[in-house]
């Protein structure tokens, strides 16, 4: 099954398709939140977070094709706020 099918079931509810959506895609996730935070914890936390976001955020996404975007998208978001919280406690 693609990923625009996975996506069109995960909005609708499915579970197991979103569990599939997010084995196919972390590797993605990690390497983009990674390629920002330049830390392998804070990057694991950072892709944990953006698919929580995605899964709420799923119904809202009009074209499932756009996914992938869509979904760097919110790591980017979520790496973002870490590396904020970063600076603020280096200040």
């Amino acid at each position: 099954m693609d990923h625009e099918q996975l996506v069109r079931r995960a909005s609708g509810g499915d579970v197991a398709a979103f569990v599939d959506l997010t084995r196919r895609f972390q590797q993605f996730a990690f390497g983009s939140a990674l390629a920002l935070v330049r830390d392998f914890q804070q990057a694991e936390d950072v892709v944990q977070e953006a698919f929580v976001a995605a899964w709420r955020a799923l119904p809202t996404l009009a074209e499932p094709a756009a996914f992938p975007g869509w979904l760097r998208g919110i790591v980017r978001h979520h790496a973002f706020r870490v590396l904020r919280r970063k600076q603020l406690h280096a200040v």
